[in-house]
């Protein structure tokens, strides 16, 4: 037992202790504790920067809207026609109608505050916010509603208004190849004056009256944008865009409804 013991004794002095203490095996082992904090810097840039990709990608559609040539372009002409005197008049008529996020336009038709727009604005509220180009702002109620044309009056608590006057022919069909001026707030912007020309009538599905086609530079926003003609009479209202449908190409043509129409709408809130 004793030669055992001394047996086991001799080789445990024989092991190199020192083999486990190697320092070229320290020199490893923190080389690779190194570069294991190199990958794990190396991942969260990559996750930071991805992140940071989204939130640019988010974003684009919008700084893309709104530096975009064409708007570029608009405002250009905006800034030319607000120095007439007849438009800076114009303006003050213009409302800008939201409702959780959602924009569009308006106009005053009546010093005591009835006010015409689209009806897919307003489509799914009563109750809009009204701010004018002077920074007035009103708590609107809408107070009918025409998905038939697309047309929607809201009412605000208000008195001495600007309003801009109806041109109520129904034969309004004589006024193509006039040259109009529409505002309204398309994109990101408000107050945007712009010129076109009525070249047309198109009969829409499911629409019993024809509507007026325009060539001009209409965005997301003009929605409810008044038509004047050289005399500042409304002759119709902006509700969309559409593929012009006498030519082959794809030309992006606006549309707009018939002030007449409108008008007989405005008849039945007032009596």
């Amino acid at each position: 037992m004793d030669n055992e013991n001394n047996e086991q004794k001799h080789k445990e002095d024989e092991i190199d202790w020192e083999a486990f203490f190697n320092p070229e095996d320290k020199q490893e082992w923190e080389k690779e504790k190194l570069q294991k904090k190199k990958w794990k810097k190396f991942v969260v840039k990559i996750v930071s920067s991805l992140l940071v990709l989204a939130l640019l990608i988010s974003g684009l559609e919008v700084w893309i809207n709104i530096f975009n040539l064409p708007a570029i372009n608009f405002v250009k002409v905006s800034n030319h026609l607000s120095k007439q005197p007849e438009v800076k008049k114009y303006k003050k008529s213009i409302v800008t109608i939201e409702w959780n996020g959602v924009k569009g336009t308006g106009f005053t038709v009546s010093p005591s505050g009835l006010i015409v727009t689209n009806e897919h604005v307003v489509e799914h509220t009563n109750r809009v916010n009204v701010q004018f180009k002077s920074g007035e702002s009103y708590a609107g109620k809408v107070v009918a509603k025409h998905p038939e044309i697309d047309v929607a009056i809201v009412d605000i608590d208000a008195e001495n208004l600007p309003f801009l006057p109806f041109r109520i022919e129904k034969d309004w069909e004589s006024t193509v190849g006039d040259d109009i001026i529409f505002i309204g707030n398309p994109l990101a912007f408000t107050q945007i004056a712009n010129q076109g020309k009525i070249i047309g009538k198109v009969h829409l599905t499911d629409w019993d009256v024809p509507v007026m086609m325009i060539e001009a530079p209409i965005y997301k926003g003009n929605s409810g944008s008044p038509v004047l003609n050289q005399n500042g009479e409304v002759v119709g209202v902006i509700f969309a865009t559409l593929q012009n449908p006498e030519i082959e190409t794809k030309e992006i043509i606006g549309a707009a409804i018939p002030s007449f129409y409108i008008n007989e709408i405005l008849e039945t809130v007032t009596d």
